[in-house]
């Protein structure tokens, strides 16, 4: 290695002083006795010290795996006690409002309709808490990356929106409302609505513990309610849109909305996440 130290050298030569000298380091070459021994230690040796680490391995505590079920339970009650409150305060409000005799069917139509942005502004600002709160760092270093969270997140959000509208159908099918109503005025817009707010959710999450998401919930109850109206007010667009076809469409589109919903949702997540962990 004497070469190295004098200046420019051989690449080739150094290159082969640097093989030599590691080959020397490993007892290929030239090695004594005792450094052969210290390479190579002796098998009783290497024995004990193998059975000591698998004793070791046996103490470990490994972590259990969750089935799915027990991850969406433990999200679900990761939620904050507010946010399923408020999605029972909604359903009991659309139930109030079908229950209702004092109106006729067309002005509770109109509120049924203007009020199913309200769902997914409680779920939006539920699920940007991580954000507003700081704490999306932690709750993926635990166990899950964010974007499993909050995919969980919204599956349950999912499942209790689908009961919950399940349980309106039934109230609505009970007062006399029929079914291409009641898929018309409720199904279809809130579908489109929690689409709107998934695909919003990167401009909200700023503001999502304040009037932000309230303020679009409140445009999109406007919106909704004018479109009910219209549909309601002018002759022969209520039949149209209740046809069979054209209703199907309608929810199909309104489905494939939601789906590329969540899915850019997630997406975005991944990203973000990426951009806040690689901003130093």
């Amino acid at each position: 290695m004497k070469r190295m130290k004098q200046g420019r050298v051989n690449p080739r030569e150094m290159e082969k002083e640097i093989r030599d000298f590691l080959k020397g380091a490993a007892g290929t070459t030239g090695a004594s006795e005792g450094e052969q021994g210290w390479l190579h230690p002796e098998e009783k040796r290497k024995q004990e010290t193998l059975a000591f680490l698998r004793t070791e391995r046996r103490k470990l505590r490994f972590r259990p795996r969750k089935s799915f079920a027990e991850r969406l339970l433990a999200q679900a009650s990761w939620m904050s006690p507010g946010a399923w409150i408020g999605q029972l305060a909604v359903l009991v409000f659309f139930f109030l409002l079908l229950g209702n005799t004092g109106w006729n069917r067309r002005d509770t139509l109109l509120l049924v309709t203007a009020c199913t942005p309200l769902p997914g502004v409680i779920g939006l600002v539920e699920l940007l808490r991580s954000w507003q709160s700081g704490m999306w760092e932690l709750e993926e270093a635990c166990r899950y990356h964010l974007r499993q969270i909050q995919g969980m997140r919204l599956l349950v959000f999912g499942i209790a929106d689908s009961i919950g509208v399940a349980a309106v159908f039934v109230m609505g099918f009970l007062e006399g409302y029929a079914a291409e109503l009641l898929l018309l005025f409720f199904l279809f817009p809130l579908l489109v609505s929690d689409s709107v707010f998934l695909l919003l959710a990167k401009a909200f999450r700023k503001g999502a513990r304040g009037l932000v998401p309230v303020l679009g919930g409140l445009g999109m109850g406007i919106f909704w309610m004018y479109q009910a109206s219209w549909l309601q007010d002018v002759p022969g667009t209520l039949e149209e849109y209740t046809a069979p076809g054209t209703l199907t469409a309608l929810l199909a589109g309104s489905v494939c909305l939601l789906a590329f919903a969540c899915a850019r949702f997630l997406n975005e997540t991944d990203k973000e996440e990426q951009r806040l962990w690689n901003c130093a």
